[in-house]
């Protein structure tokens, strides 16, 4: 890149910065712990839905040493609705290495940031230039959409991460890097025709000035999921529901859930399936069935709501829980939330 076009690109992001940045929560200040917990929560969720989230997180656990001596069950429970609940586990187990093992200090350096659970590049980039003034790039989806469009090249992200130190200004990273942060999410959108008007780079952007913004960056194509057969069965009597804790790893690790069971049931089957573990069928009705999509996986639930006596004790595996502890207590997939708009 030139040198007047690198000049132009850095006080062109840092001007906009300082007169149209978004006010959020986690830029009050340059504390690492907030700073951290935002990216952790914004990876692949929009920022109007994060806000609440943060929001509700902080006054929980105003620092790392907070976050480390809660209970996992405690904290999933703050995260539940939010998603990819891999972050969560992730963040907590992070919380307890930093208070344990490296005295509440958190790493200054992406190198450093990367060596802890959850923390990829973008958001060891992310941490060490916003809160350490470290030189190194923060790239996103974001970030990659609006470099790439300014150099009207299409440039593999990983390409640009390594890259991204020829484009630094010498002061002011952390604002640089969020000012393309801004500027990916509120105008150089992923459509054709984005909000070039309002975009501070406009007058060099080779993209914009070419008619390319339909083209770069280069869209990859997205892989057919995988189709899986399940049925949901909201097992109950007139006080409690039916519970079960999905396994460790996998989709959903470590969430509670109404039973579900592997492939497409009929009613028959159901009943049988759960007289022979001990409960007593009273009713068996047909409920909203739906899709639900993963990134490479989608699918496709089959709902029966079964009303039973329950044995007194659960068989192994299961707990019975009222409407209230399910929503106080236990966390729940969103998947599963729409059976508990009915009360029992």
């Amino acid at each position: 890149m030139k040198t007047d076009n690198l000049e132009y690109l850095h006080t062109a992001l840092l001007d906009y910065y300082d007169t149209h940045a978004r006010v959020l929560p986690w830029r009050e200040n340059k504390d690492p712990y907030r700073i951290w917990v935002s990216e952790i929560m914004l990876q692949q969720t929009q920022v109007k839905t994060v806000i609440p989230y943060y929001e509700r997180f902080m006054n929980k656990f105003p620092n790392v040493e907070a976050l480390a001596l809660a209970k996992l069950d405690e904290v999933m429970k703050l995260w539940e609705g939010l998603g990819y609940y891999a972050r969560v586990k992730h963040l907590h187990q992070t919380a307890k290495i930093i208070v344990f093992e490296l005295q509440g200090q958190f790493p200054s350096t992406a190198q450093g940031l990367m060596k802890l659970n959850g923390i990829g590049e973008y958001t060891a980039g992310a941490i060490a230039s916003i809160a350490f003034e470290q030189s190194v790039g923060a790239v996103d989806g974001n970030v990659h959409r609006v470099i790439s469009r300014y150099l009207g090249l299409n440039i593999e992200k990983e390409t640009l991460s390594k890259a991204m130190m020829n484009y630094l200004p010498k002061q002011r990273i952390g604002d640089f890097n969020q000012s393309l942060m801004e500027i990916g999410a509120r105008i150089c959108l992923p459509v054709a025709i984005p909000l070039c008007d309002e975009c501070p780079l406009k007058a060099h952007c080779v993209a914009k000035i070419n008619e390319l913004t339909a083209e770069i960056p280069q869209k990859k194509l997205k892989s057919k999921r995988k189709i899986e057969e399940k049925t949901l069965v909201v097992l109950h009597d007139q006080f409690k529901f039916v519970i079960q804790k999905r396994p460790s790893k996998g989709l959903l690790a470590g969430l509670w859930e109404f039973p579900l069971l592997e492939g497409r049931y009929t009613e028959e089957a159901l009943i049988h399936h759960f007289e022979k573990m001990g409960y007593s069928i009273n009713k068996i009705q047909k409920i909203r069935d739906f899709k639900h999509l993963f990134t490479h996986i989608e699918w496709h639930i089959y709902a029966y709501s079964l009303k039973a006596v329950l044995p007194e004790i659960p068989p192994l595996g299961m707990i019975y829980a009222s409407e209230k502890e399910l929503n106080d207590t236990y966390t729940l997939s969103s998947l599963f939330k729409p059976y508990l708009e009915n009360p029992l």
